[in-house]
């Protein structure tokens, strides 16, 4: 999930993910793009990516008093709806296979004063106004004849940083002018020269 070596050129048909964090008047960001090098995604990459953001939006949606859900909560929801959408585009997966290969890690984190903030704080507490959050839904699929030849190796991550509203109009996300439809990213990478 972490690749740290750096030392892979980037080749045609390749993804790359970018998970960034910055830091503006004392307050921490945490935000995850991922894009094709060549700047069109592959079929696979496209469905996999179309249904990871579905999942996205619709975690971003409960991020509100008003639903009455904590991170833990939501998470859960988002696991199952993964599961959902990724059988839709042809991969049968468990539950088990969801937490275990394909989305081992949490829905979100809260954010503030540090990237992780507030780690005394639980993930089963109900969100509260002004809370922020982040959503990161990923899925990872490894090399395992278990999974569609066509998604092996694909991994993405969407990751924006929410402000909790007491509705679901008035949830704002910090990260939303940042390129993040299938067609905003290609055409933000196809307009990059990369050189030879």
């Amino acid at each position: 999930m972490h690749y740290v070596q750096n030392s892979s050129p980037a080749k045609s048909g390749d993804l790359v993910l970018v998970d960034a964090g910055a830091e503006y008047a004392a307050y921490a960001s945490d935000i995850t793009r991922t894009f094709p090098v060549n700047g069109r995604f592959t079929q696979p990459q496209r469905d996999l990516y179309s249904a990871l953001l579905s999942v996205h939006e619709q975690m971003v949606r409960l991020c509100c008093v008003e639903s009455g859900y904590s991170l833990n909560e939501v998470h859960r929801r988002s696991a199952k709806l993964l599961a959902t959408e990724l059988k839709q585009i042809g991969l049968d997966v468990s539950d088990r296979d969801i937490d275990e290969q394909l989305f081992p890690h949490h829905i979100g984190h809260y954010l503030g004063m540090d990237v992780h903030d507030t780690v005394d704080i639980s993930r089963s507490q109900q969100l509260k106004r002004n809370m922020v959050v982040t959503i990161e839904p990923g899925v990872y699929v490894p090399y395992d004849n278990k999974f569609p030849k066509a998604f092996q190796g694909i991994g993405i991550r969407i990751e924006d940083d929410i402000v909790v509203g007491q509705t679901e109009s008035d949830i704002e996300n910090l990260t939303a002018r940042a390129p993040r439809s299938v067609e905003e990213i290609e055409a933000c990478v196809g307009s990059v020269s990369w050189g030879s």
